[in-house]
C-alpha cells in the first residue's frame, strides 16, 4: 500500500513519498530502509528510489551498519544536520536575538542586543530586525552547499496568517505592515515568517512530550513580553480563521476589570502579565537584565511572607485558573502547559489553579486538564521556530535542490 492518501499526479506521489519517508526517519534515526518500510507501508523499490532522491538533496546519509534479522547487516540511515540551516530572530520590547541552527537542532550561532526602541515606532524596529536577521543569515550563508530556511520572525504581538502585525501592545503597535519594509529590507532572497512567541513556543513544548503520552488537545500559556500562547490538536498548531487562535492573554477573566489595550476589561494579561505582578508587588520591574533582579526580589518577598507580594500572586493565580477554565471547558483540553517566567512563580499560582480543578473534579472531572510546566521555558519559543522550519523541511523536501 503505497500511502494512506490520493495524491492526483505523479509530482504529488512524488512529494508525498518524500516527505513520509523523511518524517520517518526523522522519527526513528537512525533507522534501516526496511525499518522505514514498515512505519511507512510503502513498497521495497519506492523507500529505495526515495531514499535516494533524499540523499541526492543531501537530507539523508548512511551512518553504518546494524546486526539485522537472520544475521544480514543492515545499513542505517539518519538524516543530514549540516545540509539545513534555520534562522530565527526574536524581537521583544528590550532586545533582539538572532541565532542560527543546523536541522538537529544544534545552535551554531547566536547574537543578542539590546535595541532600546521606544514604543510605536515601526520604522526602528524594521531597522533593528533587518540588521540582525541580515547578520544571522549571513552567517547561514557563510557554510558552502547549506540550504537556508527562510527566517522565522517571533515578535510578542497578535500575527495574522498574512504576517500583518494586528495589535503589538507591549510595543506600542496597532495593526501595522512590518513584513513588507523588512522584506524590502532583507540583503538575502527570502521570505520572512512573521509568528508569535506562543504558537512557537507551543511546538517546541509538544515536541518535548514523548511520543507516547502526546496530549490530543493542549494549551500553551506562557508570559513573556505578556501572556501569550498557543493550541496543538493532534499534532498541529491550530490557527484558527486568521492566524490568532490560541491567544490566551485576552481572555477575560473579570468582566468588571480595568479596560485592557485591546479593547476589552479585565484580560488575563492584565493581571497575569510580570509588570502587572512586580508594581502589584511593589516592585520596579526595570528592564533588561534588571528584570532578572526584579524577578530575584519578587520571589525573596514571597517566600518571606509579604502581604502585597502575595496578594498580587493570588489575583495571578485567581486569573490563571479562570482562563485555564475557560479554554478547557471550550476546547476540552487534556493538557496545559506553563511557560516563559511562569514556572518559577508557580508555587504561587498553584494553590489557586489546584483549587479550581479540585472543584470541577466532582462534577466533570473530564475538563480538568493536567497542568505542567514547560520544560523550554523562555527558551521555548526559539526552539519552536527552529521546529517550524524543520516541519516546513520534512513537509516538502522536494522543495531541496539537488547537491
Amino acid at each position: 500500500m503505497e500511502s494512506m492518501t490520493s495524491p492526483t499526479d505523479s509530482a504529488d506521489v512524488r512529494r508525498h513519498n518524500m516527505s513520509l519517508v523523511l518524517r520517518s526517519l526523522a522519527d526513528r534515526e537512525p533507522c534501516s530502509r526496511s525499518e522505514i518500510r514498515s512505519a511507512t507501508r510503502l513498497v521495497s523499490g519506492t523507500v529505495t528510489t526515495v531514499v535516494e532522491e533524499l540523499m541526492a538533496r543531501g537530507l539523508v546519509v548512511e551512518t553504518g551498519h546494524a546486526q539485522g534479522e537472520r544475521g544480514r547487516p543492515r545499513r542505517l540511515l539518519q538524516t543530514a544536520s549540516e545540509r539545513v540551516r534555520t534562522v530565527a530572530v526574536q524581537l521583544s520590547s528590550h532586545d533582539v536575538v538572532g541565532e542560527v541552527r543546523d536541522f538537529a537542532g544544534v545552535i551554531l550561532w547566536e547574537h543578542s542586543e539590546e535595541h532600546g526602541i521606544g514604543p510605536g515606532r515601526p520604522k526602528d524596529l524594521v531597522r533593528t530586525l533587518a540588521a540582525m536577521t541580515n547578520a544571522a543569515m549571513d552567517q547561514a550563508a557563510s557554510v558552502p552547499g547549506a540550504w537556508i530556511t527562510d527566517p522565522v520572525i517571533l515578535l510578542p504581538a497578535l500575527v495574522t496568517e498574512d504576517s500583518t502585525v494586528a495589535a503589538a501592545l507591549g510595543l506600542g503597535l496597532r495593526r501595522t505592515d512590518l513584513y513588507g519594509p523588512l522584506a524590502e529590507a532583507m540583503k538575502h532572497s527570502c521570505t520572512p515568517i512573521f509568528m508569535n512567541y506562543g504558537r512557537l513556543g507551543s511546538l517546541a513544548e509538544y515536541a518535548a512530550t514523548p511520543s507516547d503520552r502526546r496530549p490530543r488537545a493542549m494549551a500553551y500559556i506562557m508570559e513573556a513580553d505578556g501572556v501569550s500562547g498557543g493550541i496543538i490538536v493532534d499534532g498541529e498548531v491550530y490557527r484558527g480563521a486568521h492566524g490568532l487562535a490560541g491567544e490566551c492573554g485576552h481572555i477575560t477573566v473579570n468582566m468588571n476589570g480595568p479596560a485592557c489595550g485591546c479593547g476589552a476589561r479585565g484580560c488575563l494579561d492584565l493581571y497575569l502579565r510580570l509588570p502587572a505582578i512586580m508594581a502589584g508587588a511593589g516592585i520596579d520591574l526595570g528592564s533588561g537584565p534588571n528584570q532578572v533582579l526584579a524577578m530575584d526580589e519578587l520571589v525573596d518577598k514571597l517566600e518571606a511572607g509579604d502581604e502585597r507580594a502575595h496578594t498580587a500572586l493570588r489575583d495571578a493565580g485567581t486569573a490563571l485558573a479562570g482562563a485555564i477554565a475557560t479554554m478547557s471547558n471550550f476546547t476540552d483540553l487534556d493538557l496545559v502547559v506553563l511557560g516563559g517566567t511562569l514556572p518559577r512563580l508557580y508555587p504561587w499560582l498553584e494553590p489557586h489553579v489546584d483549587a479550581l480543578i479540585s472543584a470541577r473534579a466532582q462534577m466533570v472531572p473530564e475538563f480538568n486538564p493536567e497542568v505542567v510546566l514547560a520544560k523550554y521555558g523562555s527558551e521555548g519559543p526559539l526552539r519552536g521556530a527552529w521546529l517550524q522550519s524543520r516541519n516546513l523541511i520534512l513537509g516538502n523536501p522536494a522543495d531541496i535542490s539537488r547537491l
